[in-house]
């Protein structure tokens, strides 16, 4: 069977080739289509994704920023609190220390007076002993002599 070549009609106007190429021509030209859209939507896309990506990394420094404020105002209240604790110890210290010293010289001074009133009694005692004994060396007699002597 020998091949030829298709005959052309005069209806269709186009061989079968012309149409083969046409289809094809078709075809590539809505695969290209296809294919540009495609590469605009993935481009669209990358666009967004860098958009997205550059606004996440300017909030990240933007909230680092806040933290390292907030650090930085954290370390000065904790010190600040810690110089009132201790300046509120020392207060503490302070007045515990003025109240012992009080209670203390307090305690001095009340065992002073007893002391003195100890050793007043005593020079008393013998102030009387010394008054007598210069009385009855002088040989002197008085009415408290008489009622000394006799135990009244």
């Amino acid at each position: 069977m020998a091949t030829s070549p298709p005959a052309q009609s005069s209806e269709h106007g186009l061989s079968a080739i012309d149409q083969f190429c046409a289809l094809t021509h078709d075809t590539s030209e809505l695969k290209a289509r296809h294919v540009r859209g495609i590469i605009s939507s993935l481009v669209f896309v990358c666009l967004v994704l860098c958009l997205c990506m550059g606004f996440f990394a300017w909030r990240a420094n933007a909230v680092e920023q806040q933290r390292t404020v907030l650090v930085q105002e954290l370390r000065a209240e904790r010190a600040l609190r810690i110089e009132a604790t201790l300046a509120a110890r020392d207060v503490e210290m302070d007045v515990a220390t003025s109240a012992l010293d009080t209670r203390v010289r307090r305690d001095i001074v009340d065992q002073t007076m007893v002391q003195q009133q100890q050793r007043s009694a005593e020079l008393e005692q013998l102030a009387e002993k010394i008054a007598q004994e210069k009385l009855i060396e002088a040989g002197c007699v008085t009415p408290k002599s008489i009622l000394t002597a006799s135990g009244l």
